[in-house]
């Protein structure tokens, strides 16, 4: 920010801060919607101004949102980047700082990922540095793939055979599979000893998790595990060989020779837009990648880094708003939600009251507040969404933003 600018900012903070301490404060606590949540009639409690509100929706055909002014997205990947836009559908070719709309049966939301990287060199299936067994499957190239074009491989079994494959280190494999002839089970997804039955005539993205050491990434139609050999002729089309380390797949990440990572996906608002009084109340609804018990560290979702101030999903399931160093935080524990299920999350920072509430889970939705004298925020000029300055700690769609 100009220091010109920044000395005006400050100059009508300061008079919004001495407008709300003049006036009396109370509270009022209203459970249910967000919506349903209500400020007391006192016109100190924020500046009066329009709400900034951005919603995801369809997007047009070029599949990339347009973000509004007040709404900075950032993602610095050199290299294309990917996203699902629907239960059967990828999208590729995403460049630099193109916000992603993501999709995958749930509704639209703008992808937000943290960095992740696909150890597989050799995302397209079969060739050179994958390895051929004696009993192979047929691999045939220039097949269809999910994201309309000709990318993918077919791979054909008399019965009882295996597709080439490659040996990665991680702990979650993924691949686009469709069956494309038989009935029933038309093949074993398999990572090491762990699998996934592939029973879909419509793309799907299948994935595999496991804690074996140099587990070998294939598809089979041999017995594997309680699962029976598949003796009948089948075939699939497979595209997008994926390994990463986590516990759940991030959006495919394409390789042709060495591992790939893809940057964070970062998003912020300016500390004058959120609060310019020094307080503020947001609304956001967000869907996470991740179920509950699979969320592995914490995820800011408002993070004012300079003021120590985050709001927060901590792994484990707890909803808090906390300054660091004091004991005084709001909490909502015992949440459960699965992936991709919508949340919607408020906080309110006001100069004598702090409120949270949580709506969407599946189990666990409450609202908490606490009365008392809340002193102002506006150390940083930048508020980092859905993660911090370093991306999301873990990935989610933003399916709705409001600042009042």
């Amino acid at each position: 920010m100009e220091l010109s600018k920044m000395r005006v900012w400050k100059a009508k903070r300061a008079l919004w801060i001495a407008a709300v301490g003049m006036s009396s404060f109370g509270c009022q606590i209203v459970g249910g919607l967000p919506s349903e949540l209500t400020l007391d009639d006192d016109p100190g409690s924020l500046p009066p101004r329009d709400p900034l509100v951005w919603e995801a929706t369809e997007p047009g055909p070029e599949m990339v949102y347009t973000m509004p002014d007040w709404l900075e997205y950032i993602n610095r990947s050199d290299t294309p980047r990917t996203s699902q836009i629907g239960p059967n559908t990828l999208r590729i070719g995403y460049q630099k700082n193109e916000p992603r709309p993501r999709n995958v049966g749930t509704g639209w939301g703008l992808a937000m990922e943290t960095e992740r990287t696909n150890l597989n060199p050799l995302s397209r299936w079969g060739g050179a540095g994958w390895t051929t067994p004696a009993e192979s499957m047929l691999a045939v190239p220039d097949a269809p793939d999910p994201a309309g074009g000709m990318d993918g491989v077919s791979l054909i079994s008399s019965g009882k055979q295996s597709s080439p494959g490659i040996e990665v280190d991680g702990t979650i494999a993924s691949a686009w599979i469709i069956g494309a002839q038989g009935e029933g089970t038309f093949a074993y997804f398999a990572y090491g000893n762990a699998y996934a039955s592939v029973g879909d005539t419509a793309w799907k993205r299948y994935e595999v998790r496991t804690s074996e050491e140099k587990p070998l990434l294939r598809l089979t139609t041999e017995a594997i595990g309680a699962a029976p050999a598949i003796t009948q002729q089948t075939s699939v089309n497979v595209y997008g060989a994926q390994v990463e380390v986590g516990t759940y797949p991030s959006s495919f990440i394409p390789t042709t020779g060495a591992p790939v990572l893809r940057e964070a996906d970062l998003l912020n608002v300016e500390m004058e837009t959120l609060a310019p009084s020094g307080y503020f109340d947001v609304t956001i609804r967000y869907a996470p990648h991740f179920a509950q018990n699979e969320q592995v560290v914490d995820h800011d979702l408002v993070a004012l880094e300079d003021d120590s101030t985050f709001f927060r999903m901590k792994a484990g399931g707890t909803l808090t708003l906390l300054k660091v160093g004091s004991p005084d935080s709001l909490r909502i524990e015992g949440l459960e939600w699965s992936r991709d299920q919508e949340l919607e999350v408020r906080v309110q920072y006001l100069p004598n009251r702090r409120l949270i509430s949580i709506k969407g889970a599946t189990k666990g939705d409450a609202t908490v507040s606490k009365l008392g004298p809340v002193a102002p925020v506006g150390k940083d000029s930048t508020v980092w969404l859905l993660g911090d300055n370093d991306g999301p700690q873990e990935s989610a769609d933003l399916r709705y933003i409001e600042i009042r």
